[in-house]
């Protein structure tokens, strides 16, 4: 799915309609349904029927966004389902779409709470009695600090303890000045249309919440026009990327992964992704590690073949033309993992890179042992898998754009089209950046998998995935999917507190179902 920032469904929506009454009201009917729909959900409960004494309390604004709460409303009332309608505005002031809305929602019977005075704001305490909230205020339409009576109601509505669907986007909420405790904090927001960057971001979380999008029947060369090649990839997105398998195959039918990974001081890296490659259906997978680290490695897993690095405590050049000569027989190669950053290793990473023919993984030490001249070095397909230091390191600093990540998905753009290799960035979201100029975005919240090992997971994946066959582009994606997917259902077994990086990969078989 396309991605946009709040500014450009503005100005997708003013262009859809081009002033057309009709059209405009269709586009909310189509929303307002969505609404009522993604309501009735949250309201089930676990016999998947919605309760007979459940309340909906639901606020509306004069624009567009009360509009799709006034359709919204309008089904509610035909469910039979109990709801409350406050209106922060008078009927007067409903204008074009949302005057049609108003008009359906009084044939069915509905009737609108004014919250006209300080004293009818007070009355509002009693939220807390709700099922369910439905915030139709302001959604896109919201600008710099809310005025009253806005302000206190959302207040009221954050205090209440209740469940909260906000509409398009939470009221109080904008690119500039969303963070602040005058704004919504959605349980979960139903985007219409198309998804908004900010609602993935570490800031946007806490007020979208769980966040959906509802599809909207916008003119496709409007939304070409719009596209700045951003697109949401979500778990839905897993079986269409996935490779497939040969059922008659044998091992190396499946793809051969070899991984150069572990130093005397962190064998565990080069385990994890070691193991995260197996469990992501490579058929053989080769671990090449020096040999003092070995009797270490071979304990913690039976299945890889090993590769032994003899005479060093670290990955060294005097290594490097035997691992050359035996990516004749991979797909796929992953570098870095617990390598160390010695001069040595940072040495033979660059000579190895350079002269590689097999699509890699660079990851953690093998990024921190390269410059911006080494990256123009590797002549084959490469996937880098920095986090936010690392590629400051590599490429400088990233823009403070923490909200909309406009800049920071630019600067992304740029790096990989000109160093011609796919760079997938670590955290919340994580952003995948091609050489054709195309951004993917991950959502990712999970702090159960903030720890030390995870991102040789994710490694693991990757590689695997490509050794399979997946285009750098397609194994990236799926690979930061997979890691997150499982990573849930870690989450959900053991707690964010208690996850480890090896439940994470534990949990892979469910990812990949």
């Amino acid at each position: 799915m396309e991605v946009l920032t709040v500014e450009a469904v503005r100005s997708l929506d003013e262009h859809t309609k081009a002033g057309d009454v009709e059209k405009g009201y269709a586009l909310m009917r189509v929303a307002g349904k969505a609404l009522f729909e993604t309501a009735v959900e949250l309201l089930k409960s676990e016999n998947g029927a919605v309760p007979k004494n459940c309340a909906v309390a639901l606020f509306i604004g004069s624009g567009n966004n009360g509009g799709d709460g006034l359709v919204c409303g309008e089904f509610l009332i035909q469910a039979g389902i109990p709801c409350t309608l406050y209106s922060l505005s008078t009927p007067e002031k409903f204008k074009g779409e949302a005057a049609l809305a108003y008009r359906d929602f009084q044939k069915e019977g509905g009737r609108l709470v004014l919250m006209d005075s300080p004293e009818k704001v007070t009355c509002l305490k009693s939220l807390h009695r709700c099922q369910l909230i439905i915030d139709s205020m302001l959604g896109t339409g919201g600008k710099g600090e809310l005025r009253e009576p806005y302000a206190s109601i959302v207040r009221l509505i954050n205090e209440s303890d209740v469940p909260v669907l906000s509409a398009d986007v939470p009221t109080g909420f904008t690119t500039a000045g969303g963070y602040n405790q005058h704004a919504v904090h959605a349980t979960q927001t139903l985007m219409f249309g198309v998804p908004r960057l900010e609602a993935f971001t570490a800031q946007g979380l806490p007020y979208f919440g769980k966040a959906k999008v509802a599809r909207l029947p916008y003119p496709e060369t409007l939304m070409k026009e719009l596209s700045q090649d951003i697109h949401l990839m979500t778990e839905g997105d897993i079986p269409g990327l996935l490779p497939r398998r040969d059922e008659c195959g044998e091992k190396r039918d499946q793809g051969c992964a070899l991984i150069i990974a572990g130093s005397k001081d962190m064998p565990g890296a080069a385990a994890l992704c070691t193991k995260a490659c197996l469990r992501s259906g490579a058929g053989l997978v080769t671990l090449a590690s020096p040999s003092s680290v070995m009797p270490v490695l071979q304990t913690k897993m039976s299945e890889p073949v090993f590769m032994s690095l003899e005479g060093a405590a670290c990955f060294e050049s005097q290594h490097v033309q035997k691992i050359l000569t035996y990516t004749n027989h991979v797909q796929a190669v992953a570098i870095g993992p617990g390598l160390s950053s010695n001069d040595e290793t940072r040495k033979a990473v660059a000579e190895f890179t350079a002269n590689c023919n097999v699509p890699m993984v660079i990851d953690a030490d093998g990024l921190n042992s390269l410059s911006e001249d080494g990256l123009r070095n590797i002549k084959t397909a490469a996937i880098l898998t920095p986090h936010k230091r690392e590629f400051a390191r590599l490429f400088g600093e990233l823009p403070q754009d923490t909200c909309d990540l406009r800049e920071t998905c630019k600067l992304l753009k740029e790096k990989a089209e000109n160093f011609n290799k796919t760079i997938l960035l670590k955290g919340s979201p994580i952003l995948v950046a091609t050489p054709d100029g195309k951004i993917f975005v991950v959502p990712a919240a999970n702090s159960g998998m903030a720890k030390g090992g995870s991102g040789d997971v994710l490694t693991g994946i990757i590689t695997a995935l490509l050794a399979q066959g997946c285009v750098p582009a397609d194994a990236a994606v799926l690979g930061a999917l997979l890691h997150q997917r499982a990573g849930e259902a870690a989450r959900e077994k053991f707690g964010a507190f208690s996850m480890l990086p090896n439940d994470v990969i534990e949990s892979l078989p469910q990812a990949f179902q």
